[in-house]
């Protein structure tokens, strides 16, 4: 049987539409949230840490300084690897070589990603080891 004679035709393919890139300020934003996680894990070891844990638990007592950093410091952290991850993510569809900027933004993600991950060595290390506020 010839091919015309089918009953059914081929679907045809749509063309797939190009992703864009994540906007340029979100892989600059990388590496400053990189070295902002980085100065906060190493500032966490050097406010005053908690004299009365149980107290700051029950809402007796407010909470140290080294608690308020060590969350704002996890919480950067948790950003700083989810704005890299994104850059990374949105640009493994475009074609390569990279162009020089999309080149560009890709190290910035890297970098972000590394400053990130020293930061948060040192927090859970530095935490598990010492606790907030301990002395160096």
């Amino acid at each position: 049987m010839p091919h015309d004679e089918l009953p059914l035709k081929a679907i045809a393919d749509k063309p797939k539409k190009e992703r864009n890139p994540a906007p340029a300020f979100v892989a600059l934003a990388s590496p400053w949230l990189g070295l902002l996680t980085l100065i906060l894990s190493i500032v966490i070891f050097l406010v005053p840490g908690s004299r009365d844990p149980r107290a700051e638990l029950t809402h007796a007592r407010p909470y140290s300084a080294a608690d308020w950093v060590l969350m704002i410091a996890i919480y950067t952290s948790v950003l700083a690897v989810f704005v890299g991850l994104v850059v990374l993510w949105q640009m493994r569809t475009q074609p390569r070589p990279l162009s020089a900027p999309l080149a560009a933004q890709r190290l910035q993600a890297i970098v972000g990603l590394i400053l990130s991950a020293i930061g948060i060595a040192i927090i859970y290390i530095g935490v598990a080891l010492r606790g907030p506020g301990g002395h160096l």
